[in-house]
């Protein structure tokens, strides 16, 4: 699927935690709450539907070893200082195109200072046609300490429609002319490093070095964990087969996922389906297939992870129970716990947990390989 069609889907309908209808009969259990779109319960037992295989100890390789290296650590670093340039003052007096400037300005629009007009301490690179024109040009020849009035026109593509094509004045106050330095990883004092990262906690160069390495390393072991469920998912159903699907449960997911992207759209975008798909190139059987697809991948997954669950004789624990729907309801902006239960009801909630437990299960046990790395 196509990246933002992807991301709009997994936004309406979270299908691998929640998500679409239907129940294991095994644990079908009557509720008390009402009855959503999301919880019309269609009766089945997974395991008429799937083969299960050699799931626990399953063999799994990934390529890389997630290890942060210091050349990971330089090459952050140096993305950093490209954000953070250093310059030195110059005695130099007149402005000339290519010179590094130190202005303050401010930007009238029939005589009020405008959102966004307004700066100090900015250093502006002449020539580099960072500003609307005239701006840059309007400052060669001035002297340091001078104050310029730039009577200038917005183009009429300005992003701002209230500043498109708009006549406006710009005072611009000369604070000095300065040069870049040349900093790189290799040069970067603890001076700079302060001036320009104790905000985020860093004085020194090497407390520098040590913040971006950890960074990195939390960032790579959130990767991994990514990336290995997603391995162990791909590995489980080599080794499990989906027979057949239960009647009626693909085409409801899918009637799901479509009644809540179109109501996606409409609430947050004032968007129809068909506009969106339009804008995306998208034809409706394209998208028609692609949702089925997708549908009926997660629902596969499903069966064999609730198939898993069942046979290994795996509960619903209080504790554990209790902390999942707290999660869920912070992360999906569910008023409450019976708001969730509404959307999708306690049995299919129940059922998805049992199967993130079968999950921990088969990861626990699966040996995987990082790079040369094995791990049990």
């Amino acid at each position: 699927m196509k990246k933002k069609l992807v991301v709009l889907l997994a936004a309406v309908c979270a299908v691998s935690m929640l998500g679409g209808c239907g129940s294991d009969k095994k644990n079908d259990k009557k509720s008390d709450k009402k009855e959503s779109k999301s919880t019309v319960s269609i009766d089945y037992n997974a395991s008429d539907y799937v083969t299960l295989g050699d799931y626990l100890g399953m063999q799994v390789a990934l390529d890389s070893n997630y290890e942060v290296t210091d050349d990971d650590v330089k090459s952050k670093i140096e993305t950093l200082i490209a954000s953070y340039p250093a310059y030195e003052d110059t005695d130099k007096t007149t402005v000339e195109n290519g010179d590094f400037v130190n202005i303050d300005y401010e930007g009238l629009k029939d005589g009020v200072a405008f959102d966004g007009g307004t700066a100090k301490g900015t250093v502006l690179e002449i020539g580099s046609n960072k500003f609307i024109d005239g701006f840059e040009s309007g400052l060669i020849g001035a002297n340091v300490g001078d104050t310029v009035s730039l009577n200038l026109t917005f183009p009429e593509n300005y992003q701002s429609t209230e500043l498109a094509g708009q006549a406006v004045v710009f005072n611009v106050t000369i604070n000095k002319i300065v040069t870049k330095q040349d900093i790189n990883y290799d040069n970067i004092t603890d001076q700079y490093v302060a001036d320009n990262f104790s905000s985020q906690g860093y004085e020194t160069v090497q407390a520098l070095k040590d913040g971006v390495k950890e960074q990195l390393t939390k960032s790579n072991e959130s990767t991994k964990e990514t990336d290995t469920q997603s391995a162990i998912l791909e590995k489980l159903q080599e080794v499990c087969t989906v027979n057949s699907l239960p009647d009626g449960v693909l085409d409801q997911r899918v009637k799901d996922y479509k009644d809540e992207m179109e109501k996606t759209l409409k609430d947050k975008y004032n968007m129809s389906v068909e506009d969106y798909l339009s804008s995306m190139n998208e034809t409706q059987e394209e998208f028609d297939t692609e949702v089925n697809d997708y549908m009926q991948k997660n629902l596969e997954v499903e069966l064999i992870l609730t198939a898993i669950a069942d046979k290994e004789g795996i509960e619903v624990d209080e504790d554990g129970y209790k902390e999942y729907i707290n999660n869920i309801i912070s992360n999906g902006n569910y008023a409450d716990e019976n708001a969730l239960m509404d959307e999708y009801g306690e049995d299919y909630v129940k059922n998805i947990y049992r199967n993130n437990k079968a999950m921990d299960l088969i990861t626990e046990k699966a040996v995987v390989t990082y790079g040369n790395t094995v791990t049990e």
